[in-house]
C-alpha cells in the first residue's frame, strides 16, 4: 500500500471537503520528533525580501580601501541620500572576536537622528534597540544560481532546483520541534505571506507543511470556535476532555478534548487493527495519529487567541523618537515627505508578531512586501534606499521581539527565544568604479548575497565573511558535516545548516544534498 492509500483512506474518513481544507491548512499527520534543548530558540521566523538585495549597502564588510571600488559616490533617490564613502561608515560596537563588527553607513544626524533632508534616520533603529549583541550577518553565500525560482528554493531549503529537494528550514524546525510543542503549538509553521513563493516541507510529515494565514479572517471559516462564524458546527461542537488512548486503546500520558465524531473516528483504528497486513496496520495507526493532531488543533480557539494578542505593541505605546518625521504606521518609511511612503507592512508584520507572542506556532516566513527586481538604471539608488528602509522595520521588528517576554520561559525575551533570519534569493550585481572616476551600475541577478542571523544562540555584533569588490564572495572557516574543518566560500546549504545548528538540531538530524556544513563563528560558542 502506497501512500496514496492512506490519502485515500483519511478521504474516507473525513470526506473530501473536510480532507482537503485541513490539508491545505498542513494539519494533517503525526511523527517522531527530537526534544528541543533549553538553551537555544524555539521559534524560527523568517523575514523574506523579495527579488534580490544588496546587503552591503546596509551593513558593509568591505575594508575602507574597497569602498569607492564599488560604492557609488554620495548621491539621491527621490530626495533620500544615498551611498556613502569609508569616512561615513561606523562601528555598531567594538569587535567581537576576530570578526569585522557590524558596520553601517552613518545616514543619521547624531545630535538628532530623527533630522530629515540630508540625513536619513533609515538604520538607526539598531542603534536605538541595541541589537548589536543578538545580530551578525554572514557574507558572500553562494546560492548557486540567479534564477529567481531556483534561488528561492536554494534560500529556502539550501539547494537551487527547480523542485525541492530537501524541506525547507521553516519545515524542518517545525518538525524537529513538534513533539515537544505539539500540545500548545497547533499552527507548527505558518507563512504569513510569500511573494517569492511558499517554502515547501518535502519529505516530512504534514504537521511540518506551511498553513497559509494572510490574516485572522482567513482562519475564521476553518479554526475559529465561535458560533457566529461557523454555525453549520452548532450542536456537533461540544468537547469532552478525556486522557488520549492511541490506536491500540493505550493512553498516551496527554489529555485530548474531542467531539462525539471525533471520538467515533478515533476507535475505529483500534477495531480495524489486526485485520490486514502489518503495513495496513501501520498507515492505520498514521491514520489516528493524525486525527488526534486535527482534534488538537480544532479544540483551539486559535482566532479568540490572535484576537487577544498584541502585535505591534511596544512601537505604539513608546514610539522611537527617531521615527517622529514618518506617519503613523509603525512600519513605514517616507522620501521626501511625499515621494514615496511604504503601506501595507504593518499588517503583516503585525499578524507575524501575534503568532510569535501567542505561542501558537514555531516557525512563521513573512515577506518584507518591496520587490528589488528593478533591472533598470535607477536600480543601485533604489537599493540603497529601499534596502535600508526596509531593513530599519527589520530593526523595529526585532526591538518588538526585544520588548516582550517569551511566553513560558521567565527572564527571557521573546527575541532570546526565537531565531530570525533576514534573506532575499539572491544579490544583484555589483557598482565599479571606471578609470573616468564614473560608476557602472548594472542592475541584474547576481548569486551571491547575505544573510542577518538574528536572536537567541546568535554571536553577536559580527561580520562573517565578505565580498571581493566585483561582488563575490570569500573563503570563511566552515565544520563540514564529517566534523572536518574547511575553509571555502559559503554556499546557502551551509546557511540552512547554521540556521539548523543554531536552533540545537546535529547535523544527522538532517539532510541537505549535495553536502553541507556549519559557518563558523555564528552560533555562540
Amino acid at each position: 500500500m502506497t501512500n496514496t492509500s492512506r490519502r485515500t483512506l483519511l478521504k474516507w474518513a473525513l470526506g473530501a471537503g473536510q480532507f482537503a481544507l485541513l490539508e491545505r491548512a498542513g494539519l494533517l499527520g503525526s511523527s517522531v520528533a527530537y526534544a528541543a534543548e533549553t538553551d537555544v530558540p524555539s521559534r524560527l521566523a523568517v523575514l523574506y525580501i523579495p527579488g534580490g538585495y544588496r546587503p552591503a549597502y546596509c551593513f558593509t564588510p568591505l575594508e575602507d580601501a574597497e569602498i569607492p571600488l564599488c560604492i557609488p559616490k554620495p548621491g539621491g533617490y527621490s530626495s533620500e541620500p544615498t551611498f556613502f564613502e569609508a569616512s561615513q561608515v561606523v562601528n555598531l560596537a567594538a569587535a567581537n572576536g576576530p570578526y569585522k563588527p557590524l558596520r553601517t553607513w552613518q545616514s543619521w544626524n547624531p545630535a538628532d537622528p530623527a533630522a530629515r533632508g540630508s540625513y536619513s534616520p533609515l538604520m538607526y533603529g539598531f542603534t536605538h534597540f541595541a541589537l548589536h549583541d543578538q545580530l551578525s550577518v554572514l557574507h558572500g553565500i553562494d546560492q548557486g544560481t540567479n534564477d529567481h525560482a531556483s534561488a528561492f528554493i536554494s534560500a529556502m531549503c539550501g539547494v537551487a532546483g527547480a523542485d525541492y529537494r530537501a524541506p525547507a528550514v521553516h519545515s524542518v524546525v517545525a518538525n524537529h520541534l513538534y513533539e515537544k510543542y505539539r500540545e500548545s503549538r497547533p499552527l507548527p509553521f505558518v507563512v504569513v505571506t510569500g511573494e517569492r513563493g511558499t517554502p515547501v516541507g518535502m519529505g516530512l510529515p504534514s504537521h511540518a507543511s506551511p498553513v497559509s494565514v494572510p490574516s485572522i479572517e482567513a482562519l475564521r471559516p476553518l479554526l475559529s470556535a465561535k458560533p457566529s462564524d461557523n454555525a453549520w458546527w452548532t450542536g456537533l461542537d461540544a468537547r469532552t476532555e478525556a486522557p488520549e488512548l492511541d490506536a491500540h486503546g493505550q493512553p498516551t500520558g496527554s489529555n485530548l478534548k474531542t467531539t462525539t465524531v471525533e471520538r467515533f473516528s478515533l476507535s475505529r483504528a483500534q477495531q480495524l487493527l489486526g485485520r490486514s497486513t502489518a503495513k495496513v496496520d501501520n498507515y492505520l495507526e498514521g491514520l489516528h495519529g493524525s486525527l488526534s493532531s486535527v482534534s488538537r488543533v480544532l479544540a483551539t480557539d486559535v482566532v479568540s487567541v490572535l484576537e487577544s494578542t498584541k502585535g505591534i505593541d511596544k512601537l505604539k505605546t513608546d514610539r522611537p523618537s527617531y521615527l517622529s518625521s514618518y506617519l503613523n504606521e509603525t512600519f513605514t518609511y517616507t522620501f521626501g515627505y511625499a515621494n514615496f511612503h511604504l503601506t501595507g507592512l504593518d499588517p503583516r508584520m503585525d499578524l507575524a508578531l501575534r503568532l510569535l507572542k501567542s505561542d501558537l506556532c514555531t516557525s512563521v516566513h513573512v515577506s518584507l512586501q518591496l520587490d528589488f527586481d528593478t533591472h533598470n538604471g535607477s536600480g543601485h539608488a533604489y537599493s540603497c534606499a529601499h534596502g535600508r528602509g526596509l531593513m530599519d522595520c527589520v530593526a523595529r521588528f526585532l526591538g518588538e521581539l526585544k520588548a516582550s517576554p517569551a511566553p513560558g520561559k521567565p527572564g527571557k525575551t521573546l527575541l532570546d527565544d526565537t531565531l530570525v533570519l533576514v534573506m532575499s534569493e539572491f544579490g544583484r550585481s555589483w557598482a565599479s568604479r571606471n578609470s573616468d572616476d564614473t560608476y557602472s551600475l548594472p542592475d541584474d541577478h547576481h548569486p551571491y548575497t547575505s544573510i542577518c542571523f538574528a536572536g537567541g544562540n546568535v554571536a553577536g555584533n559580527r561580520q562573517v565573511g565578505s565580498y571581493t569588490t566585483r561582488g563575490l564572495g570569500v573563503p570563511v572557516d566552515i565544520i563540514e558535516e564529517t566534523g572536518q574543518s574547511s575553509k571555502r566560500v559559503p554556499r546557502s546549504a551551509d546557511a540552512v545548516t547554521t540556521a539548523l545548528r543554531i536552533m540545537g538540531m546535529d547535523t544527522h538530524q538532517f539532510f541537505i544534498p549535495g553536502g553541507y556544513g556549519e559557518v563558523v563563528g555564528l552560533r555562540k560558542a
